[in-house]
């Protein structure tokens, strides 16, 4: 097993054996994330095993800040992939960043998983703890049954499908992140060409996004404008989202800022 095998399984003796055999706790795989952005995505499926390979990377002389290819962390990454704080808390005992975002300037506040784990940071970087990805809660919010959100899937989709049309790269389900999101997205748009003259811009929501929603009856929106994501571009785009989903019917909240996302009501 390779440092990145292991680093990604939480396998700290195996760790251990790649490093001893000469493994370099610097070095980057072929997507450019190293061994210890590996084992921070790896806390999704342990975290008390992705905690202990960070530590023996870190002991290793791994560097806690060390960015990845869109700007992550390993801290970051702890914090969007972990349902519990045990890899975070080693990260910031190591003496990680708390204060930090990503390329696209999402803070890690606002990605992180659970809210366990962003009020942690949020403390951590003496700032207030976000509402879950931009969810504004309501008297009015409560979970959705399996036919509720079945209905509220097909009808995003179809404004979805509005915008994709309109000159927008407008996808569902777009990753786990926002991240993610916005990088399904930029690929939809170099696969379907045309050039950034014709696109207006992204508009998606993601797996976290989708939980939050089956969970709230409201369903946070990620977007962004194009060409260059200005202030202006963004919220020309995020006006252009907004109309569109309330001339379909459903009640939309947006302060009309280009860095808050809108929040749909999926019920009456």
């Amino acid at each position: 097993m390779d440092v990145f095998e292991a680093a990604r399984a939480g396998d700290a003796a195996a760790l251990r054996a790649a490093l001893a055999a000469g493994a370099d706790v610097t070095a980057t795989g072929e997507y450019g994330w190293t061994a210890l952005h590996l084992a921070a995505m790896g806390a999704e499926a342990d975290p008390v095993r992705a905690a202990a390979a960070l530590a023996v990377l870190l002991d290793a002389g791994a560097p806690v800040e060390q960015r990845g290819p869109d700007g992550r962390t390993a801290l970051y990454l702890a914090a969007e992939f972990s349902p519990a704080p045990e890899a975070v808390e080693l990260l910031l005992a190591r003496g990680a960043d708390p204060d930090v975002t990503e390329d696209h300037g999402v803070h890690v506040t606002v990605n992180a998983r659970v809210p366990e784990v962003a009020a942690l940071l949020a403390a951590a970087a003496g700032i207030e703890p976000p509402a879950p990805a931009g969810v504004t809660m309501t008297a009015s919010g409560r979970k959705l049954s399996r036919a509720e959100w079945r209905d509220a899937e097909k009808r995003v989709g179809r404004v979805l499908d509005g915008l994709d049309a309109a000159g927008f790269v407008a996808l569902a389900d777009a990753g786990t992140t926002q991240s993610d999101g916005f990088d399904d997205c930029s690929e939809a748009a170099r696969t379907r060409g045309g050039g950034p003259a014709r696109l207006v811009g992204f508009c998606f929501y993601t797996r976290q996004d989708a939980a939050r929603a089956r969970a709230t009856g409201r369903l946070s929106l990620a977007f962004w404008g194009a060409p260059d994501g200005s202030t202006r571009a963004m919220e020309h785009a995020g006006g252009l989202v907004v109309r569109a989903f309330r001339e379909a019917g459903f009640p939309v909240e947006w302060d009309g800022a280009g860095d808050s996302r809108p929040s749909l009501a999926l019920t009456g």
